[in-house]
């Protein structure tokens, strides 16, 4: 894949990032491996992690993983969730947890409840920001990180002046290239409108029935535009596959497209939900959770060549649209 311009940041890469939230969390570490080499392998560049992903071990596999690759790399990471000390049996528990997932996928939900018990929410100090600076760079294995994200941040965190200006500081000594708001697409509306300059990078969930609120991002600052969660889980999977077939079979498009869009198949949905996010709407970069080589070449593939051209998507993108607003969202 060929890199872009990460907005005026001065940052490159091509447009599928790695998600690693499920490393060392809901996968184990010969999977997590695995998948990080097929990204690699299939031009992959960017990899988005955090403080408190893996129970605070995924930047380690991941700065293992990156040893001898690191100048090639994009890295992002978080701070602000802290996740609790792993003992002995937690672990054992945890892949326990996996082997439950791998058998009976549908309990995904119930331990993603008990996994949240884990986390400590909203620690947005000057303390807790120079603790996980640190344990972040010793972890990873670099002197710099590309991107530092408030993690999952509240819009009182952009009072925070102390803090926005300690970020600016890290920026400054070279220890973080761009820093950076990761919240709902509703915080980093008032970031922007603020135009606060120390947050050069803006992460938000973005999938193919909410990208409204993310098309004027772009806009405003020259900043680099990240989004994650774009499959928005099984229930919009579902509910995008059904608008496909129901555009398929109607009348609203043209021939063409609807031939496109009949029996729409792994590969048409990812083309779908990546390309209405990436084509024409000023985001950078999208994230997707793949764990299998699978999801990774599909994703990949989608956005390297797509089967659509951009006045297709803009008219798929006012399908998915109306459909939203015709009903409540799904459950």
């Amino acid at each position: 894949m060929q890199g872009i311009e990460l907005g005026t940041t001065g940052l490159r890469a091509p447009q599928v990032g790695f998600g690693c939230a499920s490393i060392l969390g809901r996968t184990g570490r010969a999977d997590s491996l695995r998948a990080l080499a097929a990204a690699w392998d299939e031009g992959i560049r960017f990899f988005d992690t955090a403080r408190s992903y893996g129970y605070g071990e995924s930047e380690a596999l991941l700065g293992q993983f990156l040893r001898g690759r690191r100048e090639q790399a994009v890295i992002a990471t978080k701070f602000g969730m802290l996740a609790a000390p792993q003992s002995t049996w937690k672990r054992y528990a945890k892949s326990a947890a996996r082997m439950v997932l791998k058998l009976a996928p549908s309990s995904h939900r119930l331990l993603q409840r008990g996994a949240a018990s884990q986390f400590s929410h909203n620690q947005f100090t000057l303390a807790v920001l120079q603790q996980s600076i640190e344990e972040s760079l010793t972890k990873l294995g670099t002197d710099r990180v590309d991107m530092l994200f408030l993690h999952a941040a509240p819009a009182s965190v952009l009072e925070q002046d102390d803090l926005l200006e300690a970020m600016a500081r890290l920026v400054e000594a070279g220890k973080v290239r761009v820093a950076g708001l990761s919240a709902n697409p509703d915080v980093v509306e008032i970031a922007l409108n603020r135009d606060i300059p120390q947050l050069q990078a803006m992460q938000f969930p973005c999938n193919v029935f909410e990208i409204s609120a993310a098309v004027g991002f772009s806009a405003r600052g020259g900043r680099a535009l990240v989004a994650n969660h774009p499959f928005g889980g099984v229930a919009r999977v579902q509910q995008c596959r059904e608008v496909l077939q129901s555009l398929s079979s109607g009348s609203a498009l043209g021939a063409e497209l609807r031939a496109k869009l009949e029996n729409a198949d792994d590969a048409v949905l990812a083309d779908v939900v990546l390309n209405t996010i990436l084509r024409d709407t000023g985001i950078h970069i999208v994230i997707p959770a793949m764990m299998k080589l699978k999801h990774i070449q599909l994703n990949v593939g989608a956005v390297r060549e797509s089967r659509f051209t951009s006045t297709e998507l803009a008219q798929i993108r006012e399908a998915l649209a109306a459909a939203q607003n015709a009903g409540p969202a799904p459950k």
